[in-house]
């Protein structure tokens, strides 16, 4: 399918991590995982409309849409364990989708982690996608860390960044969610120390009641991008848990 990036080999993958990228990311952010993490835990990403290798498609406009188009490209990996991770944007998006494979096919993963994230309930966003100027977008993302200076000076990237994001959060803006019954599986949340844009306490609470296996959170030092400014310590605890939703009998030290 289109929307599915597969970074590992699948001969040798025993276990799948499903990521899904934070708002105007792209799947390539997890591409050097598939190097990093132990033997058997394969990675793979989804991949939105209108970046990456899909950057000539229009950006997604209908949450309920893309989410049916996610769980037809991730069709092809449930025949093995996966666990699904989402950052930011991308938790609300790994839960969406968990809810839409249970109701297709009661399918469950072993474990969903969310990072950086408010639970779909509790969104708050502070910059509107059809009222915020380009530089007010920036001074956004300037906030949050991450993001350095040379990049946010750089055209280039903010002529790529800027319309991604934009898009994303007219997408988060325009969708609404649905009362759904929790989860069967572990919902681990992973939150950054000096995050501006998430209450920890309070996503820690809102997403435990998506779950009925809820799970102490994990804090990293960093901001809203943590999962790339303590990527080892993140990687880590990753491997940690999907090893522990197979019972310590997936992983093995690289």
């Amino acid at each position: 399918m289109k929307a599915l990036r597969v970074w590992s080999n699948p001969d040798e993958v025993r276990m799948w991590l499903l990521c899904l990228p934070p708002g105007g990311g792209n799947a390539r952010l997890f591409k050097d995982w598939a190097g990093l993490l132990p033997p058997g835990l394969g990675v793979a990403a989804l991949e939105l409309p209108g970046r990456g290798g899909r950057s000539a498609e229009p950006p997604a406009t209908d949450m309920s849409d893309l989410v049916a188009e996610f769980a037809d490209a991730a069709a092809p990996l449930l025949e093995r364990p996966m666990m699904l991770f989402g950052h930011s944007m991308g938790a609300v998006l790994a839960l969406a989708l968990t809810h839409e494979l249970r109701a297709r096919r009661g399918w469950s993963p072993l474990a969903l982690v969310a990072a950086a994230s408010e639970p779909p309930e509790r969104r708050n966003i502070p910059v509107s996608s059809s009222e915020a100027s380009d530089e007010e977008l920036v001074i956004w993302l300037r906030d949050l860390g991450g993001t350095s200076e040379e990049l946010l000076a750089s055209r280039e990237f903010l002529a790529e960044m800027l319309p991604a994001l934009r898009a994303d959060l007219h997408l988060v803006e325009r969708s609404t969610w649905r009362t759904e019954p929790p989860l069967d599986c572990p919902v681990h949340v992973y939150l950054g120390e000096r995050d501006p844009a998430v209450d920890g306490p309070g996503a820690a609470r809102g997403w435990a009641g998506h779950t009925t296996r809820v799970q102490q959170p994990r804090s990293f030092p960093g901001g809203h991008f943590f999962v790339q400014e303590s990527a080892e310590l993140v990687l880590a605890a990753l491997a940690e848990d999907a090893n522990t939703a197979v019972g310590g009998r997936l992983l093995r030290s690289r």
